[in-house]
C-alpha cells in the first residue's frame, strides 16, 4: 500500500489523487440516494462524470499524480460538497418529518460533510499560500488533524443516531 508507493515515488501524491476521486464518487453517490429530486440526482451524476474527466486531466497534465498534491480537484470537490449539503438542508426544510432535526442521522451526516468541506477548503488555501511564500509552521497540520477529528466525531454521531432507530424518512 502506502509504503510501497512511497518507496517507488518517494511521496504519496498518487495515493492522494486516488483517494480524492474515490472519496468524491463515494460521497456523491450517497447524496444521489439522499436527494428526492430527479433533476438534482441527474446533476449529481453529471458532476461525477465531470469530476472524473477533470481528475484525469489534472493527474496527467496540471498536477501530475506522482509529483503534486491534487489541490485543483480537491477544491472543486469541496465546493460541490458544499452545494450538495445546502441542497440537502433545503430538501430537509421542504419535506419536514416529525422527528427533531438534530435527532436525524441525515442531518448529522450533512453537517459533517459541510463542516469538513468548508474548513478543509480554507485550510488547503492557507497551506498553498504558506508554501508559496515559504511560511512554515505546524499550525496548518494541527488544523488539518483537528478538522479530521471533528469530522469523525460528527460521523460517529450520525451512526449513533441511526443505530438508535431514529433514521429519517424525509430523504
Amino acid at each position: 500500500g502506502n509504503s510501497y508507493y512511497i518507496a517507488i515515488y518517494k511521496n504519496n501524491f498518487g495515493l492522494s489523487h486516488a483517494q480524492t476521486i474515490i472519496e468524491y464518487i463515494f460521497y456523491a453517490l450517497i447524496y444521489y440516494y439522499l436527494f428526492k429530486s430527479k433533476y438534482i440526482k441527474k446533476l449529481v451524476l453529471f458532476s461525477v462524470i465531470l469530476i472524473i474527466i477533470f481528475f484525469i486531466i489534472n493527474a496527467l497534465l496540471l498536477q501530475p499524480y506522482n509529483k503534486t498534491f491534487p489541490t485543483y480537484v480537491i477544491f472543486s470537490t469541496e465546493a460541490l460538497y458544499v452545494i450538495f449539503a445546502v441542497l440537502l438542508y433545503k430538501q430537509m426544510l421542504l419535506y419536514p418529518i416529525q422527528i427533531d432535526i438534530t435527532r436525524q442521522s441525515v442531518f448529522w451526516f450533512n453537517t459533517a460533510i459541510l463542516f469538513f468541506s468548508t474548513t478543509m477548503f480554507l485550510n488547503l488555501a492557507l497551506m498553498n499560500y504558506r508554501s508559496q511564500h515559504n511560511l512554515h509552521s505546524p499550525i496548518a497540520m494541527f488544523f488539518w488533524y483537528s478538522i479530521d477529528i471533528v469530522f469523525s466525531v460528527l460521523l460517529g454521531i450520525t451512526i449513533l443516531m441511526d443505530k438508535k432507530g431514529i433514521a429519517t424518512t424525509n430523504v
